[in-house]
């Protein structure tokens, strides 16, 4: 694996062997990625040491320097070709009007050869300038992690995205009725060698209320600063960090599926929950037990 290219991670694998067979659900894991070394290797280190974590059928806790924010994420893994096996990772599975779904997938390579292979998207448009992303050169025993993403141009509502080893044309001749399996908003057809993607995007007034609840979630956070008189965070590895890049990762972590989760969540006072969101963020990123931890004051 290439550091400088797809970070660190020794991911944790126990897949079953061969084909999934039909009815048969396929392996659910856990996956980590963040923008800091150290709270990359301290994850990875806290995965390996937690008999839970190999209930698992895998996890792994990748350093990617190109992302924002970090990112903690349940999935399912998809034997696409023999040995080479694909995750897909929403970054919100709700979406803006205009916005984008945004599709991280995580590729392993099982074999003791170099594997390229190229996925066939459908039902959703990919990006023009990310369809190269769908395509990936994998050593042997190896992983990588690729970026696309989808215009939120379609009317509001819940939509698809397929990936696929054949493209339609391809899988005609030798299509099968199977059944389907469902894992929150992902559904696999065994047997047919891919995975969909269900995604909502957000009617206007929905969109609104999740506006003006990131907004009170970016103010409570702004406040704690100055409150503090903080200007910034101090981190061991990164040195000061000013607020204003702080805030703007911590927005970036804002996700409308966060924010809706909690506003379904009645078991405490919503303001509360949003209020402490800052330590959360802060907790994921760096690792810091509580925003007055790592508050800067001069």
């Amino acid at each position: 694996m290439d550091q400088e290219e797809f970070g660190y991670a020794f991911p944790y694998v126990n897949l079953p062997t061969g084909k999934p067979k039909r009815g048969q659900a396929s392996p659910v894991g856990l996956i980590a990625m963040n923008p800091d070394i150290g709270r990359a290797l301290a994850v990875a280190r806290e995965l390996a040491s937690d008999p839970k974590a190999r209930n698992q059928n895998f996890f792994c806790s990748a350093y990617l320097d190109w992302l924002s924010t970090p990112m903690i994420r349940r999935s399912r893994l998809f034997q696409m070709w023999d040995g080479f096996w694909v995750a897909p990772i929403a970054e919100s599975d709700k979406v803006k009007p205009g916005g984008w779904l945004n599709l991280y997938l995580l590729a392993l390579n099982l074999r003791d050869k170099e594997q390229r292979r190229t996925l066939r998207a459908s039902d959703s448009p990919v990006a023009e300038g990310m369809k190269g992303n769908l395509s990936f050169s994998l050593p042997p025993r190896s992983w990588a992690v690729q970026l696309v993403s989808v215009p939120a141009t379609q009317p509001s509502g819940f939509h698809k995205i397929s990936f696929k080893t054949r493209s339609g044309a391809e899988r005609a001749a030798t299509a099968v009725a199977v059944g389907v399996l469902t894992l929150g908003s992902f559904v696999y057809a065994p047997g047919s060698s891919g995975f969909n993607l269900e995604y909502e995007i957000l009617t206007p007034e929905a969109t609104r209320i999740v506006e003006s609840w990131e907004t009170f979630a970016i103010e409570a956070a702004d406040r704690r600063f100055e409150a503090a008189h903080a200007k910034g965070i101090s981190s061991p590895r990164a040195g000061l960090l000013p607020k204003d890049d702080v805030l703007r990762r911590f927005r970036a972590y804002l996700t409308p599926s966060l924010v809706v989760r909690i506003l379904q969540d009645k078991r405490q006072a919503q303001g509360n929950l949003f209020s402490r969101l800052l330590d959360e963020f802060l907790f994921d990123w760096l690792g810091f037990r509580g925003a007055e931890t790592a508050f800067h004051v001069e």
